[in-house]
């Protein structure tokens, strides 16, 4: 039997995926849910005020953490199935690209309710170019997490082991920050771990939008969390290949 081709699988596999969160409204809401709810939380703290570098700080950490939640048991829920369409000669490339496709939707979704919560209770930024920077800064560092999470998945051996590792895996995104150790960041270990965190790409585009904004930052930071992204995917995809031998 010849395989479908890669296209055909993408689809029905991203039909299949997005089929499978609406099936399940609860798990749905819930998650749509927990960005209003840190948004409403990041308003309330800074009410009636601009948002600070803390504010931002806790966006951009929200970020990576919705995005790593939303994905962190998308294969090892399914291993079983997965398993066996391999055999039928699944395209691994389908597969990852179809659920970060999905994810990605949702994380746009969640970085969307966020800013819409938190807008109603302090002074986020005006005009409609900082707004879409905001937005674009928080659904793209989603859409990184979620392709971690992917990642932490395809190791994990049951779905309550992908979760718990997600805040271990956060705890250097909030540790090794510019915002927490100041001066202490250029030390040559943390700069480094500084540098291969999501927050920084984050927290530095969301610095940059309500100001005189600098267009090449705001590239970098976009390059950056793609480059991440398409890493955590392809390291996924190596997994779940040497998974066959």
């Amino acid at each position: 039997m010849a395989r479908p081709d890669f296209r055909r699988q993408l689809d029905v596999l991203a039909d299949r995926t997005l089929a499978v969160h609406l099936g399940s409204p609860g798990t749905v809401l819930l998650l749509a849910a927990q960005a209003p709810a840190i948004g409403a939380c990041i308003g309330l703290a800074w009410r009636d005020a601009a948002p600070t570098a803390a504010a931002h700080f806790v966006m951009a950490v929200a970020a990576v953490w919705m995005g790593c939640m939303n994905a962190c048991t998308a294969i090892v829920q399914e291993r079983a199935v997965f398993d066996r369409e391999r055999m039928f000669d699944l395209d691994i490339r389908a597969y990852l690209l179809a659920k970060a496709a999905v994810l990605g939707t949702l994380g746009a979704l969640q970085a969307a309710l966020l800013l819409a919560a938190a807008g109603a209770l302090m002074h986020l930024p005006q005009g409609a170019v900082p707004k879409v920077l905001e937005f674009l800064a928080l659904t793209f560092t989603a859409a990184a997490a979620s392709a971690l999470g992917l990642l932490i998945s395809a190791f994990a051996k049951s779905p309550q082991g992908a979760v718990v590792i997600v805040p271990i895996l956060l705890i250097p995104q909030v540790v090794f920050s510019k915002l927490l150790l100041q001066e202490a960041v250029d030390r040559p270990v943390p700069k480094a771990i500084h540098r291969l965190t999501l927050t920084k790409w984050c927290y530095e585009a969301l610095e940059n939008a309500p100001n005189d904004i600098k267009w090449l930052d705001q590239l970098a930071a976009w390059a950056a969390l793609g480059a991440w992204a398409a890493a955590f995917l392809a390291a996924a995809a190596l997994k779940l290949r040497l998974d066959d031998t």
